[in-house]
């Protein structure tokens, strides 16, 4: 989970629903919420995405957890609110500085920045939502090994894939994977391989020309 989001407070700060309104008015407009959130998410996102509401009026045809255009839908049935299960997610979460968290609730906001996840007020997330529609974000295809040789990457790719890693240092598959006590190289280290890697490029282009 990378991004979890207090459902009915972004919901009404979009103006979807009010205070007074009905069953069947609130489920009309969750599902056209997490429709136009999905959308806007893309398939790579949703997926990694958690939604909570509170379980005042979940759908009767729903369990209490289900999945909805890729995303995790949670209903806050055996707990206070949705509050408390966000606040429970986010204590249980194994790497919080990987995780976004949305909500205008100062008790949810609260709560992640003691864990120190990054946090996202709805209608600054909503902005964000809106600007992506107007300029989606593309995602560059897959690279062909034989047609990249020799080739770098460009300056949107390399912030796309820098965005989607830079917090791999925090994951705790890549903290059992490499050992805490190996530690991730310097800067100066990283130089040294960029370098070393430079001149095997240099001299295989030479040995090539030569044949």
């Amino acid at each position: 989970m990378r991004l979890l989001i207090d459902g009915y407070n972004v919901m009404f700060a979009q103006g979807l629903v009010g205070k007074r309104v009905g069953p069947d008015h609130f489920r009309k407009a969750r599902t056209l919420f997490l429709n136009k959130l999905s959308d806007a998410l893309g398939p790579l996102e949703a997926h990694l995405t958690t939604v909570v509401f509170d379980a005042a009026t979940p759908p009767h045809d729903l369990p209490p957890q289900s999945r909805h255009k890729g995303m995790t839908i949670l209903y806050a049935v055996n707990d206070e609110d949705a509050d408390q299960r966000i606040e429970m997610l986010i204590a249980a979460h194994s790497a919080p500085k990987t995780l976004t968290v949305v909500s205008s609730d100062n008790r949810i906001r609260q709560a992640a920045t003691r864990r120190k996840a990054k946090v996202l007020t709805a209608d600054l997330f909503l902005a964000d939502i809106e600007s992506r529609k107007r300029s989606p974000r593309e995602v560059p295809p897959p690279p062909n090994p034989e047609k990249a040789r020799g080739q770098t990457l460009s300056s949107s790719e390399s912030a796309y894939w820098l965005n989607e890693f830079r917090d791999i240092e925090e994951m705790p598959e890549t903290r059992a994977m490499m050992g805490n006590e190996m530690g991730f190289p310097t800067d100066a280290e990283i130089a040294e391989i960029e370098r070393e890697i430079e001149r095997e490029f240099r001299e295989g282009k030479g040995n090539h020309r030569g044949k």
